[in-house]
């Protein structure tokens, strides 16, 4: 079960915990945490505006904890919007990560060549 679909107290700590290891760019702590669950699993870990850990990893420019989201992971970014549907992409536009920018562009170009091979 994902972490955010159990409402109980502690449930909702590691959550928040889980945020701010983006924030801060802790992956080794983050991988802890994150290995041992599904992809599925992973994409529901939301914030009270829907967004995802990779939305976090966007806003700080963190590319190392986006690389393990999206190439270690698997994680299908190009899917994941908040409730006000905002991109991993918008996100690292408007807090002028332009790294994780370039990264996400990257990706969804690698991505979209895929799907046509």
């Amino acid at each position: 079960m994902a972490l955010s679909n159990n409402k109980n107290h502690s449930s909702i700590d590691v959550n928040l915990s889980l945020f701010h290891l983006c924030e801060q760019g802790d992956l080794q702590t983050l991988e802890k945490y994150l290995n041992p669950l599904s992809i599925s699993d992973i994409k529901s870990i939301r914030d009270d505006q829907h967004a995802t850990l990779a939305h976090y990893a966007a806003r700080y420019g963190h590319l190392h904890i986006l690389e393990y989201l999206i190439e270690k992971k698997n994680l299908d970014i190009s899917q994941l919007r908040t409730e006000h549907g905002a991109t991993c992409a918008h996100d690292a536009a408007v807090c002028d990560q332009v790294e994780a920018l370039n990264y996400i562009f990257y990706y969804s170009k690698l991505n979209n060549q895929n799907r046509k091979d």
